[in-house]
């Protein structure tokens, strides 16, 4: 497989996480309710870093991108999981979602100058 394939790979599964996580923020910050479409994917991640070592390797990079950005601690994630089932989200989850949001998007516009051979 060649670099720019890997690179290409890289960038839509975190294009695609960045929209999930964007659309659930938007909903929890609008007073909607989001359903299961939205939040599943959201959730899987947060529980798949339960036992990152052992997670796909997409989601350990995914892992270390939230780290680099000061994400949230172990204990947290099952927190975070349980409130978004229940459809809802404290302050704080929204925050970590924010900082998610942020490190993926960062993540998104490295991996984009890379594709173009910035």
């Amino acid at each position: 497989m060649s670099d720019t394939a890997i690179v290409t790979g890289g960038y839509q599964d975190v294009r695609i996480l960045a929209k999930s996580v964007d659309r659930l923020l938007l909903d929890l910050k609008s007073g909607r309710n989001p359903d299961e479409k939205t939040i599943e994917p959201v959730v899987e991640l947060v529980e798949a870093l339960l036992d990152e070592k052992s997670a796909a390797a997409s989601t350990q990079f995914l892992g270390l991108l939230w780290r680099r950005r000061g994400r949230p601690d172990y204990s947290r994630f099952n927190e975070m999981a349980s409130e978004l089932r229940e459809h809802r989200a404290s302050p704080n989850t929204v925050k970590d979602l924010e900082d998610l949001a942020s490190a993926l998007d960062q993540e998104r516009a490295d991996i984009s100058q890379r594709m173009r051979g910035v």
